[in-house]
């Protein structure tokens, strides 16, 4: 209802109707609306995280690429799903008026993602895998390549089968990339 109409034109009641319970039983579970889209981005973000980690058995053996690999597909695919692009087509002038809403989507959305990115990559430094002294900013510049202008591309209905397809090319050039600038033989040139 939110894509379909916008944040202010759906009513509380219109929602507990669509979802067959009363108003009261509405405000039992959350607040107001802002509460029910917060709820929404954060089940959305558990399905986008447990794509991103690696299997609990395999997840220690496996080397800081193949982690980033992982999360950059896992990252990528949701990026360029149908109900992303049509959630960014749908809300963005919606959450550029709602600024309080705005902070929330990104606290929740892509702070959250780019925060997990960070820790992958400030472990990944710990242990001598990665040179990467500001983590959050190694991370921005992870996602920028994988994602690159795709997300214009999408919304513009321009070459969305092409990027969709083309996922892990994209992650693999984008990690090429990353790792000559945050790879263990970047320290000497970080150096001088």
């Amino acid at each position: 209802m939110f894509l379909a109409r916008g944040v202010d034109a759906v009513s509380v009641e219109s929602i507990a109707a669509q979802a067959g319970v009363s108003k009261a039983t509405y405000y039992k579970h959350f607040a107001d609306k802002q509460a029910l889209f917060e709820a929404a981005v954060l089940r959305e973000m558990e399905r986008i995280e447990a794509s991103q980690q690696p299997g609990a058995e395999s997840g220690a053996s496996l080397d800081v690429r193949s982690r980033l690999r992982q999360f950059g597909i896992g990252l990528m695919d949701f990026l360029v799903s149908p109900p992303a692009v049509d959630f960014y087509k749908a809300l963005a002038g919606e959450l550029s008026r709602h600024k309080s809403l705005a902070r929330s989507f990104y606290r929740l959305g892509p702070g959250r993602t780019l925060s997990n990115l960070a820790a992958l990559i400030r472990d990944a430094t710990d242990r001598g895998e990665l040179v990467a002294p500001d983590a959050m900013l190694a991370a921005e510049h992870l996602v920028g390549l994988w994602q690159g202008l795709s997300n214009f591309q999408l919304s513009l209905g321009i070459d969305q089968r092409r990027i969709r397809s083309s996922i892990p090319e994209r992650v693999e050039a984008g990690l090429r990339v990353f790792m000559v600038a945050y790879g263990p033989a970047s320290a000497r040139q970080q150096k001088r």
